[in-house]
Parts: C-alpha cells; sequence; structure tokens
C-alpha cells in the first residue's frame, strides 16, 4: 500500500515537472523545520519533529520511484550531499533542544553521536569499494613509445568449431531461455520491492541506516528526550560497525 501510495505521488509530481532535485530539497526544508521543532525542548516539539522526520522518509521514498534522471551526476551529487545536510540540521536541532532543556552535556552528546555517526559512514564505504586490481595495466606516456610507432595487433582469425560444439551451445541457450528464473541468485526483484522477512529486517536494523536513524530519533524524543536520542544512535553505529566487521571476518573465514 505504501509502494502504491509513494509511486503514484511520483507520477502525479513528474506531471508537474517536478525533479528528483526538487523533492530532495523539499526533504531539506522538512529537516529544517524537524531541528526546529526539536529545539522547543517540549511535547508538541517532539511530535512536530518527529511527524517532519516520516514526511523526510515519504519523500525519499517517492524520489526513489520517480523515473526521470535515475543516472544524471548531479542529481546523484545533489541527493548524496542533501541527504547529510538534513541529518546534521536534525542532530542541531537536538542538541539546542537538549541545552534549553538544561542538559548540560548536550553539545557532548551531540558530537558523541556525529563521531560514531561518521565511523559508521567511513567503514561502510571502505567495505564496499571493489577491490583494486592485482596487475593493473602500466600507462604508456607518449614520450615513452618506440620509435617505429604503435604496432596494431595482428587480426584474429575464429578457430573453426566442431559440430557438436555448435549443438551444444545451441541446446544450452534454448534451456536457459525456456527455464523460470526461479534461483535465489538470478531473481531480480522490482523497483521498489523489498525483503519484509524477519531476517531482512533484522539485516536493515543492524545497517542502521538513515531511515532506521530517523525511526530512533522520533521515537527516542517522543517517548523520552534528546539524551536518550543521542544515546540510541551512538549505540547504533556501534551496534552497525560490530556487525559490519563481524559479518567481513566471518566471510573472510569460510574456505
Amino acid at each position: 500500500m505504501t509502494g502504491t501510495l509513494a509511486r503514484v505521488t511520483a507520477r502525479i509530481l513528474e506531471r508537474r515537472h517536478v525533479t528528483r532535485s526538487g523533492v530532495t530539497r523539499i526533504s531539506l526544508v522538512a529537516a529544517v523545520g524537524a531541528a526546529v521543532w526539536f529545539s522547543r525542548a517540549d511535547p508538541v516539539g517532539a511530535v512536530a519533529g518527529s511527524a517532519l522526520l516520516g514526511l523526510i522518509l515519504c519523500c525519499d521514498a517517492v524520489r526513489d520511484r520517480m523515473r526521470a534522471h535515475r543516472r544524471d551526476a548531479l542529481t546523484l551529487w545533489t541527493v548524496s550531499m542533501v541527504a547529510q545536510l538534513r541529518e546534521y540540521a536534525v542532530y542541531v536541532g537536538l542538541a539546542f533542544g537538549a541545552a534549553a532543556a538544561g542538559f548540560a552535556s548536550a553539545w557532548g552528546w551531540a558530537a558523541g553521536a556525529l563521531i560514531a555517526l561518521a565511523l559508521r559512514d567511513a567503514l561502510l564505504v571502505a567495505r564496499s569499494a571493489p577491490p583494486a586490481p592485482s596487475n593493473p595495466k602500466p600507462l604508456t606516456l607518449p614520450s615513452q613509445r618506440r620509435p617505429e610507432g604503435l604496432r596494431l595487433p595482428e587480426p584474429r582469425v575464429p578457430r573453426p568449431r566442431k559440430p557438436s560444439e555448435v549443438a551444444g551451445e545451441a541446446a544450452t541457450e534454448t534451456a536457459t531461455r525456456s527455464r523460470p528464473v526461479v534461483d535465489g541468485a538470478e531473481r531480480a526483484e522490482a523497483p521498489g520491492t523489498a525483503d519484509l522477512s524477519l531476517i531482512g529486517l533484522s539485516r536493515l536494523a543492524m545497517a542502521f541506516d538513515q531511515p532506521t536513524r530517523f525511526l530512533v530519533i522520533a521515537v527516542a524524543t517522543v517517548a523520552f528526550d534528546a539524551r536518550i536520542a543521542f544515546l540510541s544512535l551512538v549505540v547504533g553505529c556501534a551496534v552497525a560497525i560490530t556487525g559490519e566487521l563481524v559479518g567481513t571476518s566471518s566471510r573472510e573465514s569460510r574456505p
């Protein structure tokens, strides 16, 4: 139901010529509004700020279902930068609210949450980076070329194949086309679908991505205060870092 509503909203915005960058800027404005409400340090501010955090998540869901500018480099850069700026704005609002409530260590908790978030992002980005090639080809500069010039490789003549090999490849291709894609490794999920099983939800919680962090902030500020929100963020980032390290070490130890 949520995916269908987000998809319909995305189509309506696209007809009104609203781009993915525009939806991202709307989420930034909502984050600034949430920071202002969180700085009030009262139940009304906590509820209103949490509602604006929910609006940010809705904007993200709508943006992910928009078709235009999916591979645009400027749009991807804008989305990445705004995602960080809006979270920092929410943290500043929480710190101001905690300081207004009389907590002297509010800015210390905010700094700890930012440090934990930076460590979590740095580790996950480093772990997800592709490995460097083992034997990269050296770059040939113009001054290093031979006097006789560049030599073009000789054209390769394809080796004649036996009739049995051609028949085997044809049979394999026919079987591949007729076989339904049911394997987990070959099945491609449709856009907007997610693994809602218990294992998938636990992995999302362990990753402690931005939607999970916003949910933690909303629950902690409504039920408790900003200090508990910052403490929950620090603990969540520590759990994400530990889970990534343990998962990586277990994968490397497998034969």
